[in-house]
């Protein structure tokens, strides 16, 4: 059986936070920032911690099952 989530996408010129919920929005499956991936606060909106936090997140999808997202985008 496939699961289905939503793609939160936060991004702004100070940090990309990016969130998986359920397809209801209520149950937080994975979530990561880009000062979680970064070592110093001036990289956190960087092109590079974007693509790290994707991956994260795209890594705990993959071990909770999901395999569908629909992508909400707010900039």
């Amino acid at each position: 059986m496939s699961k289905k989530g939503i793609v939160h996408i936060f991004a702004s010129h100070n940090n990309t936070i990016i969130l998986l919920t359920d397809v209801t929005g209520q149950e937080t499956i994975a979530k990561c920032s880009g000062g979680i991936v970064t070592k110093s606060q001036h990289k956190e909106g960087s092109p590079y911690a974007a693509m790290k936090v994707a991956e994260i997140v795209a890594e705990k999808a993959k071990e909770k099952g999901v395999n569908y997202v629909d992508v909400k985008i707010r900039a």
